[in-house]
């Protein structure tokens, strides 16, 4: 039986003593004497036995291990986060679970609902689209007062009193619409197919301040990651653009292909900057400026403001925002 996997019941059998004094020697219990346990814990190391962790997880109230709930990972963004995330629990001894949403509100629901009731201990989550459309967080709310530790990254909700990693999107936008003013570039357009997210929304004010700020005439183009290419070649068509910022990677792409399409070059005609992710940037012809979030270090800072949360049972609520940078390249 050597080798195989091995229940408390069979070690029972084979050693001749309770299931109960098994598990205390296993847990250096004081109740069990030291030849007993180290009796004991031989023949459960010959015989590979493992314990079922959502068993004494249930038992304890504790299974050191975190959810990690996203949209996607075919994402570049969340698949960096989910990058930095592991990295920093790889240090510590909890584990974490990757569960993917697919922008589906129910599918968010059904995995909180599955997981707190003793599976896990916190949940670090980006909040799918349509949860943000149907504005219902009482998932969130539910499991942070049955005690579990929740924290929001990237894509956080206000109103709900939890720890959260952001970047600092309005600003960042802003930033990026004032250099391109600087660049004498006048009609600068927005592309977005994340308008129904707050990020999107805070990327998008921060555009409307600087444009409104220098006295041009913003211009927001919004639509799904499907028509964002024929929406941005027909402006281009009628209208005079001279930039373009796009607002995610769908957008970003888009608008490079738009404006191959309508004959112009980049960036002598029409200067374009966006957000993909660095590697995707130095692929791209020409070489895409980005707005860069950072999100290892976005996901990074998420595991550790959980694991603290968690190992310290603290009540206090913690906001951390990353500020984004600009990495300016050949189409700006």
């Amino acid at each position: 039986m050597a080798g195989s996997n091995i229940t408390l019941k069979q070690l029972s059998s084979i050693l001749g003593v309770s299931i109960s004094t098994i598990s205390k020697a296993l847990n250096d219990s004081h109740e069990i004497s030291d030849v007993t346990k180290k009796r004991i814990v031989e023949m459960a190391k010959l015989h590979n036995y493992q314990p079922n962790k959502i068993a004494v997880g249930l038992k304890s109230g504790k299974t050191n291990t975190i959810a990690v709930v996203i949209p996607s990972v075919q994402n570049s963004f969340f698949a960096r986060a989910l990058y930095g995330i592991e990295s920093l629990i790889s240090e510590t001894n909890f584990n974490i679970i990757v569960c993917l949403t697919k922008e589906s509100h129910a599918k968010e629901v059904e995995t909180f609902n599955m997981l707190s009731n003793g599976v896990v201990d916190g949940f670090i989550v980006a909040v799918c689209e349509e949860t943000q459309s149907l504005q219902n967080y009482d998932h969130f709310t539910n499991v942070m007062e049955n005690g579990k530790s929740v924290v929001m990254f990237d894509r956080v909700i206000d109103s709900v009193n939890c720890g959260k990693v952001t970047t600092n999107d309005f600003t960042a936008l802003s930033e990026a619409t004032q250099k391109l003013i600087s660049s004498d570039r006048k009609n600068i357009v927005l592309l977005s197919t994340i308008h129904k997210l707050n990020v999107g929304k805070q990327r998008t004010q921060g555009y409307l301040k600087a444009m409104k700020a220098a006295g041009f005439t913003p211009t927001v183009l919004e639509s799904d990651e499907q028509q964002a290419g024929a929406v941005m070649v027909e402006y281009l068509n009628a209208h005079p653009v001279d930039a373009i910022i796009a607002l995610d990677t769908d957008a970003s792409l888009a608008a490079l292909k738009a404006v191959k399409i309508s004959g112009k070059q980049i960036p002598k005609d029409v200067a374009v900057i966006g957000y993909v992710s660095e590697r995707m940037a130095h692929n791209l012809t020409p070489e895409l400026t980005t707005i860069n979030q950072h999100s290892y270090t976005i996901g990074n800072a998420a595991a550790r403001m959980i694991v603290e949360s968690i190992r310290t049972k603290s009540k206090e609520i913690q906001q951390v925002v990353i500020s984004s940078t600009l990495s300016v390249r050949d189409s700006s």
